[in-house]
């Protein structure tokens, strides 16, 4: 069977693209969002809350999801009612979301898309297609498009459909949604390393269509070669037969990656690197997981990334180094397990800002010191930070998520470190980077200095209880502003 399996964000055009493929191959289009727009109408139809577990699952059972077909079009019926408009609601929309956090009515769904698409050729879309409904699949895609981008797409689609909207409220819904679908704790989005990233932001449908159709292409034709592994490993097999040993254990070790040795030194270093280095996390949930991110954070010591290499950034993470600690060569080879990206200072190294964009376009995060350097006063103030966070925000259109240390840090020390909300330079990025990196950086120093009296009232004023702090935080809310 022909499973296509495309992933990505909200507004990216998915659905669209699905169908097009689909037609052009002549399979079945399988609307995966509607399914789950369809379970959230039910459960909003009925009065109930779509983000409660204890509402919505009792409900399921009491739901059927079928299709009917229309012209080219696949049509979705809920009880045997055609819901294809009433689904579309941008209120709809939100409350997919909602009910895709369940895990009960993700298991409902996935069981229905596995058992369709094991019998039939189908193009799928969602959130979780390549990573959890067809994890096996070798056609898999991950399209994608700017906030922006994909908030104008929805206001003009809504609007020709003579829906009162407002374009702000759509990119804000838009974020949000991005946010909780990264973040959802099960089958969140994220493209799989397997996947085809597309940035459809300046294609047109066509273009994106026949990029997806042109990488099929070049799949089938892939597999029309010779298995030249398998060849190699009948060889080895024949070899081991001729010497009366054990194949599986020969293949194993002429098979063998490189490099497993200093992968386990930096499991190990990461482990040791919690303990060394004491700290307590506030508001560790502000953390995205599974998408690009530019995290930035204030720096004392050579020993800073410790907390947040080994319990934030996850084995893709990556962490930019001064060049130096490059120069032993097992320090060196430790240091890009850990996803060091070394850069030299003081010099224009074109070398580490390809490793940054690359990392970021592979939906990896990013720690950077903006400062450039350490403060070795141990002053709460930061150094003027650097201008080139602000340039890999804006050419990747990512988000910064702002960290801060509350003093001078040290191992074995009960060190403090707040995660704070991550926000978009997304004003910015109709604008050539080098032209506004002084104001959008600015705009970041603005950001950590809130964090730091937001950090300062959660430690001095409450002593670290966070029920203590958003008390204190609503009770001198005008102050604050």
């Amino acid at each position: 069977m022909i499973n296509i399996a495309i992933d990505g964000p909200s507004g990216a055009g998915k659905s669209t693209i699905a169908k097009i493929i689909a037609k052009k191959m002549g399979i079945t289009y399988l609307d995966t969002g509607a399914m789950y727009r369809t379970v959230a109408l039910y459960v909003v139809n009925q009065g109930k809350n779509p983000s409660s577990e204890e509402d919505v699952v009792p409900l399921l059972k009491e739901i059927q999801i079928s299709y009917i077909k229309v012209g080219d079009d696949n049509r979705i019926c809920l009880n045997g009612k055609d819901v294809s408009e009433d689904i579309r609601h941008h209120e709809i929309s939100k409350y997919a979301s909602e009910v895709s956090k369940i895990p009960e009515v993700r298991a409902f769904l996935v069981e229905k898309q596995r058992e369709i698409a094991k019998n039939n050729d189908v193009v799928l879309d969602g959130r979780d297609i390549t990573s959890h409904v067809l994890p096996d699949t070798k056609y898999k895609f991950y399209l994608t498009a700017s906030p922006e981008e994909r908030a104008k797409r929805r206001y003009s689609e809504l609007v020709q459909k003579g829906q009162q909207v407002e374009y702000e409220k759509i990119l804000t819904d838009i974020k949000d949604r991005d946010y909780n679908d990264m973040n959802r704790k099960v089958s969140p989005l994220v493209k799989t390393p397997d996947s085809v990233e597309i940035d459809s932001t300046k294609m047109s449908l066509e273009e994106v269509a026949d990029t997806i159709m042109s990488y099929i292409d070049s799949i089938n034709n892939r597999d029309k070669l010779p298995d030249t592994k398998n060849a190699s490993l009948q060889v080895l097999r024949k070899e081991a037969k001729e010497l009366n040993i054990d194949a599986n254990k020969e293949i194993k070790k002429k098979t063998k990656k490189k490099g497993g040795f200093y992968r386990f030194l930096a499991a190990f270093v990461r482990k040791v690197m919690g303990i060394i280095w004491p700290t307590k996390i506030y508001f560790k949930d502000n953390f995205p997981q599974n998408t690009k991110a530019i995290v930035v954070c204030n720096h004392y010591t050579a020993l800073d990334p410790c907390v947040i290499i080994s319990k934030l950034l996850g084995k893709n993470g990556k962490v930019l180094m001064k060049d130096e600690i490059m120069k032993n060569p097992v320090v060196a080879k430790v240091a890009t397990e850990l996803g060091c990206i070394p850069v030299k200072r003081g010099e224009a190294d074109i070398a580490a800002v390809k490793n940054i964009l690359s990392a970021l376009s592979k939906n990896q995060p990013v720690l950077i010191f903006p400062e450039g350097t350490r403060n070795r006063s141990g002053s709460k103030e930061m150094l003027p930070l650097k201008q080139g966070v602000a340039t890999f925000a804006i050419k990747a259109k990512a988000p910064i998520v702002p960290l801060l240390y509350y003093k001078k840090t040290g191992p074995f020390k009960r060190n403090k470190l707040i995660v704070g909300a991550p926000f978009y330079l997304d004003e910015f990025y109709d604008k050539k980077a080098n032209s506004v990196k002084e104001e959008a950086t600015q705009l970041i120093e603005d950001k950590m200095k809130q964090l730091r009296a937001e950090l300062d009232i959660l430690v001095e004023k409450c002593r670290g209880n966070k029920k203590k702090y958003f008390k204190y935080v609503k009770e001198h809310s005008k102050e604050l502003m």
